[in-house]
């Protein structure tokens, strides 16, 4: 099966622009929204929301791969290397990892191979593994089962004696060409590095912390874009294969940047959805926290600090004895007092099953 490095038209990645423009438009209006929405929050929630969606976005990209990371770890990295990037110590994979989002998200062009380096050791820190920081030595096939003796090969990157040549184009490109939408561009940059797959592990994120670089040179990205991955696998690897066609004067990568601004508009109203929901848990402390006892409040608080989800389950008189610590009475009154004052909304059901849902 013949690769498309092997096309007589490699690397020239071309794509339907009368297809792709409405795509797009929408995605690219979407973004904006999302940024300005998030502009718009105080300081402190503004802060709070661009750490929770670093953190996100460093779980989702690796979750896509199936490696598990600990949450509360790598938010505390992220905090810490925002805040001490110039005199910080990496201790931990973690902080290696959070070193690695702020350099894909700081980093000013031309990107270079070396830079690229320092990002695979980052990713890897405190790991053995065959070639790190550098190009493969290696022959690599990506296979669609892991079972040992498949031979379904989706895909065979090019040869190592290649890699160098091959990255010094795509990163040539990568700094000289201007013309071409952010989006789209960023679209472009992952399926061709994913195409040389130059690493020997670790391909996935590297490229993915691309996307990050290339919005980053314009305006960084607000949000998650690999939780949209995360949440749909097949797709993403089905769109890479299919961005990998060969199409009149060229590679046909339309099929993938199709996909890529879909999957961005999506994540963009994902994110929407939670920036509003900080904005309604803001308008619901303005209108009743001085209207509420300290038991009442730190119920609540707690309710949104665990987001949309939970909230929208309501509370019930055991859930709020459960996190003040107060009595069946007292819990029931100041649900009931919380009520009266417009603050909740009770459920038709009565007795244990009744719930009570905020009015936010």
């Amino acid at each position: 099966m013949a690769q498309v490095w092997q096309s007589k038209y490699w690397p020239k990645f071309t794509y339907d622009r009368e297809r792709v423009e409405p795509y797009l438009a929408t995605s690219s209006q979407k973004v904006g929204e999302i940024t300005g929405l998030i502009d718009g929050l105080p300081n402190t929630d503004r802060e709070e929301f661009h750490l929770s969606q670093i953190a996100q976005e460093v779980m989702s990209s690796f979750g896509i791969e199936g490696v598990p990371l600990n949450e509360t770890e790598i938010q505390a990295s992220i905090v810490a290397s925002l805040k001490h990037r110039d005199r910080r110590e990496i201790t931990r994979r973690s902080d290696a990892v959070a070193e690695l989002m702020a350099a894909a998200r700081s980093t000013m062009g031309p990107l270079e191979a070396n830079t690229l380096f320092d990002w695979h050791r980052l990713l890897f820190f405190g790991i053995e593994l065959e070639d790190l920081g550098r190009w493969r030595r290696f022959d690599l096939e990506i296979v669609r089962s892991a079972v040992v003796g498949s031979n379904d090969v989706l895909y065979k990157a090019p040869p190592p004696d290649r890699l160098e040549q091959e990255m010094n184009v795509f990163l040539s490109w990568l700094a000289q060409d201007r013309g071409t939408p952010v989006p789209i561009k960023a679209a472009l940059a992952h399926l061709w590095f994913e195409s040389i797959h130059p690493f020997s592990d670790g391909n996935g994120r590297i490229g993915r912390a691309l996307i990050e670089f290339v919005f980053a040179q314009q305006c960084a990205l607000s949000f998650s874009f690999s939780r949209q991955v995360e949440r749909d696998k097949k797709a993403y690897y089905h769109a890479l294969q299919a961005g990998r066609k060969e199409g009149r004067g060229g590679i046909d990568a339309t099929e993938f940047i199709v996909w890529f601004l879909q999957t961005l508009e999506n994540a963009s109203v994902f994110a929407r959805e939670e920036a509003q929901f900080v904005l309604r848990r803001n308008r619901f402390f303005l209108r009743f926290t001085q209207l509420l006892n300290a038991r009442q409040e730190h119920v609540v608080r707690k309710l949104f600090e665990q987001g949309p989800a939970r909230v929208d389950l309501g509370i019930s008189a055991k859930a709020f004895r459960k996190i003040s610590g107060a009595s069946t009475a007292t819990a029931t009154r100041d649900l009931r007092s919380m009520e009266a004052l417009g603050a909740l909304k009770r459920s038709k059901a009565g007795g244990r099953s009744t719930v009570y849902w905020l009015n936010y």
